[in-house]
């Protein structure tokens, strides 16, 4: 897609993002911290599974992309993660647990391999940190992480194997507060990628919500 089409493509849902950030209220400021952290941290990780709906773009210094997506974690720890053009063509599925992944190409040839993400950036040239997005996602900095908390206790920011990932928007759903909107950036390999989560779904933490309207994925 060329970058005159990814603009109009992003315009598209930028509107109704903005309304959607102003009709949802904001959370209160906690006096501490540090313990609403540690609250909203034991929540994300009592979720025995969640699924998210989105879009995300992918540029390195040679070349760029970009996909909707619908993500899904399972209690036993596996994922599958199905990647498709912004009007559903070219859908391609990754599927994993530790130690092996799968991808089905949108010619539905098979590759398997031990990383999801040597099987993206062999066949795609897409440099996508699977393991650590299967945290930051949902907001969880996952092992050997440094990070810092916003003033609500959320996490704000995120360092991790040269990765640096910024909390853009959180969606506030019940009594979990999930990322709506972030980058991750690995400027080593000029590599960036930012991803919009539309709608939610987790188990796990209370009520499954329903669906919110799509946010603008900042800077196109």
């Amino acid at each position: 897609m060329s970058p005159r089409a990814l603009a109009r493509w992003f315009a598209g849902v930028a509107v109704a993002g903005l309304l959607a950030a102003c009709a949802i209220g904001p959370r209160s400021v906690p006096e501490d911290r540090a313990a609403a952290w540690t609250d909203l941290r034991g929540r994300l990780e009592a979720l025995d599974g969640w699924r998210a709906e989105g879009r995300l773009s992918v540029h390195t210094r040679d070349d760029g992309g970009q996909a909707n997506f619908t993500w899904i974690e399972r209690p036993d720890g596996s994922f599958r993660l199905r990647l498709a053009g912004p009007w559903g063509q070219s859908a391609a599925r990754l599927s994993g647990r530790a130690g092996s992944a799968e991808l089905v190409a949108a010619d539905g040839m098979r590759y398997v391999g031990a990383d999801a993400r040597d099987l993206l950036a062999g066949l795609y040239g897409w440099d996508i940190p699977v393991s650590g997005l299967r945290h930051w996602l949902v907001g969880l900095p996952g092992e050997s992480s440094e990070y810092t908390l916003d003033r609500f206790g959320r996490l704000a920011t995120l360092r991790w194997k040269g990765w640096r990932i910024e909390y853009k928007r959180y969606r506030p759903m019940g009594k979990l507060d999930l990322p709506a909107v972030l980058i991750a950036a690995r400027p080593e390999t000029g590599t960036e990628v930012r991803v919009a989560v539309d709608a939610w779904s987790p188990r796990g933490g209370g009520p499954a919500p329903v669906p919110e309207s799509p946010v603008p994925l900042i800077g196109g």
